[in-house]
């Protein structure tokens, strides 16, 4: 465990971010670039009163709208190599973006890019042929340690499976007597559906499943990692996932496309899904959801009238869930679908001392908070994004508007300057 706290703040000797947000900005918002080679821009702000360069990274996507990797064949990405495609995302830290350019600099800008979101307004420059480099590196995954790295965090997955999660440690999260503490239990999913009949039902979690990384693009602002997963039951094949995991300082999206193939009818009645975070006692904690209202579920080994009700009503409209720890850690998870996605979605919440939901490593579920997706189709494929944001304190906003802050989509505008 030394090692892995070593790891995490001998990272880099920066300062930690302000806000958890890194944006991805489309590239058909940046008309000026657009066709262009990527290798002669870089990208600068206002810092101090003086133009400075900060990090920056293009990520290619596909058509669809999923993070593309040549190594799979599964997603398709038009336009010309080598050059910015409209469908590609421009990676930028919120925390970099500074006032407007005044005067003349030095630097040949080429282009302004004006960011707007939560009432603030925000401005980067694209520079061509840049003499001064930004070299910040922000985040690292060691893939035969199978350890993320970033300014703010440090997460463990098992060796041989990504999609089990250990330790995780938050530069702010500490005991009461000031030493590093693991905030996590570990990642649960869950897949349930009757076995030939709705009466005889199986469950399968993270343990059965058997990823294997296909692809890693490295890079100062994300790490993005494909993997792929083909499970069996009963010989026959099942599940057909894909995952796509954007590993960034702050924050994780975990795109999911996966397929119950039509055969699968033979084996399965249509499953339930779920897929959770269990904490390492974190008693006092408090979680809000935008579709439960007012209500306010808190960790104490227990569940309360209020917090069952949370359980049983249905998601609507924005799907966003916030848990504070009151202890310099909060979490903000959004859960995205395909448009047209009707299957029903509820709150996943466990708040139990004693409870035991395999795999874990300490008793109890304190708490176990997640999403509930019942009814998954077979026979076509089924895809949703897991966006977690880890910060400190949420800003000292209210759940509400933090939230605001970092799911609403930024105003983009696009300069050219000659």
């Amino acid at each position: 465990m030394l090692r892995l706290l070593l790891s995490l703040f001998c990272l880099v000797t920066l300062p930690a971010t302000a806000i958890a947000h890194v944006f991805q900005i489309p590239a058909g918002e940046l008309p000026g670039l657009v066709n262009q080679a990527p290798e002669p821009y870089s990208f600068f702000s206002m810092q101090n009163g003086r133009l400075e360069p900060v990090p920056h990274q293009w990520l290619a996507f596909s058509d669809d709208g999923f993070p593309w990797f040549a190594k799979d064949s599964a997603t398709e990405r038009t336009g010309k190599p080598g050059v910015i495609n409209t469908t590609d995302r421009l990676l930028l830290r919120r925390s970099d973006g500074g006032e407007r350019l005044s005067g003349t600099p030095s630097e040949h800008v080429v282009g302004e890019v004006q960011v707007t979101i939560g009432g603030t307004t925000l401005y980067y420059y694209a520079v061509r042929n840049a003499y001064r480099q930004a070299t910040q590196r922000y985040i690292r995954f060691d893939q035969q340690r199978m350890q993320v790295r970033s300014t703010d965090y440090s997460l463990e997955m098992d060796q041989d499976n990504m999609l089990i999660w250990k330790d995780f440690f938050y530069r702010s999260f500490e005991t009461a007597s000031g030493k590093p503490e693991t905030l996590l239990d570990t990642l649960k999913i869950r897949m349930s559906a009757g076995l030939f009949s709705e009466n005889a039902r199986i469950t399968l979690t993270n343990e059965n499943l058997e990823p294997r990384i296909e692809e890693i693009i490295e890079g100062p602002l994300a790490w993005a990692v494909f993997t792929s997963t083909t499970l069996t039951v009963a010989r026959v094949p099942v599940m057909r996932m894909r995952n796509y995991f954007l590993l960034m300082p702050q924050q994780t999206d975990i795109h999911t496309r996966f397929t119950l193939p039509t055969v699968a009818k033979t084996v399965l009645t249509p499953p339930t899904l779920s897929i959770s975070l269990d904490g390492n006692q974190l008693y006092d904690s408090k979680l809000v959801t935008s579709w439960t209202g007012d209500k306010v579920a808190v960790t104490d080994g227990k569940l309360s009238p209020s917090e069952q009700e949370m359980k049983d009503t249905p998601l609507k409209g924005e799907n966003w869930l916030w848990f504070g720890t009151g202890r310099g850690f909060d979490l903000l998870a959004e859960l995205q679908f395909l448009e047209g996605f009707e299957r029903p979605v509820r709150l996943l919440y466990e708040d139990d001392a004693s409870l035991a939901n395999l795999p874990e490593r300490f008793p109890g579920q304190l708490p176990n908070v997640g999403f509930i997706i019942e009814k998954l189709p077979i026979g076509k494929e089924f895809y949703f994004r897991a966006g977690l944001y880890f910060s400190e304190n949420s800003q000292n906003l209210g759940p509400g508007q933090y939230a605001n802050s970092i799911l609403d989509a930024p105003q983009i505008s696009w300069r050219t300057i000659d």
